[in-house]
């Protein structure tokens, strides 16, 4: 398999954007603790939201290409799912370095390996499922 046709696939433009996401989420989250003195959990709220929203862009362009949901529906599922992601996130960081008291950066590193899991599983099979709205749902995809 070339690699053009590597990169049309689902999965692997999902792991694509998942590590550059990975990777800004810890850059933002290591600046704003390290740099800015910004307690742990607020820190986490703030790389974790930012990331989502180029994640959404880029799961519903480039990963998945799916354009059956109006917006409208769409975007509120969601974030829906982000915010269920934001607290599993924030209770394994939170666990892991407060009571097992493992460095913050590789509690970040496990949050992070675990809410991938979520996002695929929510991503794949509810929010851009193809087919997941009935026909008269449809209608204009950026409505």
């Amino acid at each position: 398999m070339t690699l053009s046709l590597l990169l049309k696939t689902r999965p692997v433009r999902f792991v694509i954007a998942g590590l550059f996401s990975a990777g800004l989420e810890m850059a933002i989250l290591i600046v704003m603790v390290e740099r800015f003195s910004v307690p742990l959990l607020y820190a986490n709220v703030v790389a974790f939201s930012v990331v989502n929203i180029v994640n959404y862009i880029l799961s519903r362009y480039w990963v998945f290409n799916i354009r059956t949901l109006r917006k409208r529906v769409e975007f509120p599922m969601f974030m829906f799912f982000v915010t269920c992601g934001l607290v599993l996130n924030q209770a394994v960081l939170w666990y892991l370095s407060e009571k097992l008291l493992v460095d913050y950066r590789i509690s970040k590193v496990v949050a992070i390996g675990v809410v991938v899991i979520w996002n695929f599983f929510t991503r794949n099979n509810i929010i851009f499922k193809r087919g997941s709205m009935p026909e008269s749902d449809l209608g204009n995809p950026d409505a």
